[in-house]
């Protein structure tokens, strides 16, 4: 399959994207197919669907290189861990970028400075950029991916205060625009001892059994559209009835229904065919 941004734009409005929206994505480049002009193409066809007053919102997430203690985080310069498209929307003219050392954030659009200068230091309470997200009545979109890369999902469970996750501080250094290093912190989240890991495919699931989650083909990925508001309020009796109903509760997660889930090196992504998934040169 061979998509242009064209196709890859009318795939995104079937799905239920609007212009207006703020829209944070997470996302696999190849499970889309072979997309003429890779990474920026997929992203100027969200930005075209979005239009002039809609905000796109990327995960600039660098977890891995912030372990370790000599890090630095740069926000011109420090790559997004979470592939090619999270990184092109860093690297978008116009960008801006939040401050956290393991997961920043990047938006573009109109409500990007709202985002980006959320004030808290943690990355998933509720006055962090992620949570403002929320507040701004956005939308998530998974293309390609499964609920088990659903990011969001860990602001509810900071709001839900589930036992399972410890307050600590993260100190390395901060590399300011005028290039000078400065002392800077940010507040994390880690798992208690015993965390099975979690199931964020149950509730995936069960939204998509309502009809909550827009799931449509977009190219060769199923891409998921799911409004924040109402998830938070969908998931809330379910957490309530049941504190551990976001983790695991056997050895796997939940099967979803639609599309095939495939395991690859780069990480778990979500296809029709599994045929259809792009494979670069050399790979």
């Amino acid at each position: 399959m061979v998509l242009t941004r064209d196709r890859l734009a009318a795939d995104l409005r079937r799905l239920g994207i609007s212009p207006g929206d703020v829209l944070m994505i997470h996302s696999s480049l190849r499970s889309l197919g072979h997309v003429v002009g890779g990474a920026p193409t997929v992203v100027g066809a969200l930005l075209e669907v979005l239009g002039p007053s809609g905000t796109l919102v990327g995960p600039s997430f660098n977890f891995e290189s912030a372990q370790d203690p000599n890090f630095v985080f740069d926000p011109l310069n420090t790559p997004s861990d979470m592939g090619a498209i999270a990184d092109e929307i860093r690297r978008r003219a116009g960008n801006l970028r939040s401050r956290h050392l393991t997961h920043s954030i990047s938006a573009i659009g109109p409500q990007a400075q709202t985002i980006v200068t959320a004030p808290g230091k943690t990355a998933w309470a509720a006055d962090s950029p992620l949570g403002t997200v929320f507040e701004l009545d956005g939308h998530f979109l998974l293309l390609g991916v499964t609920y088990q890369s659903f990011t969001a999902l860990h602001v509810l469970e900071v709001a839900f205060r589930l036992r399972y996750r410890i307050i600590d501080t993260l100190r390395r250094r901060l590399r300011r625009t005028d290039g000078s290093l400065v002392p800077f912190e940010s507040i994390v989240y880690l798992r208690d001892v015993g965390y099975p890991g979690y199931d964020f495919n149950r509730l995936g699931q069960a939204m998509e059994d309502v009809g909550l989650t827009s799931v449509e083909p977009v190219g060769n990925a199923i891409a998921r559209l799911i409004p924040a508001q109402p998830m938070r309020e969908f998931a809330a009796p379910r957490v309530q009835r049941d504190p551990d109903y976001l983790l695991q509760q056997g050895s796997g997660v939940t099967p979803l229904g639609r599309g095939v889930t495939l395991k690859l090196p780069a990480g778990v992504i979500s296809v029709v065919d599994p045929s259809g998934v792009f494979q670069a040169r050399g790979t």
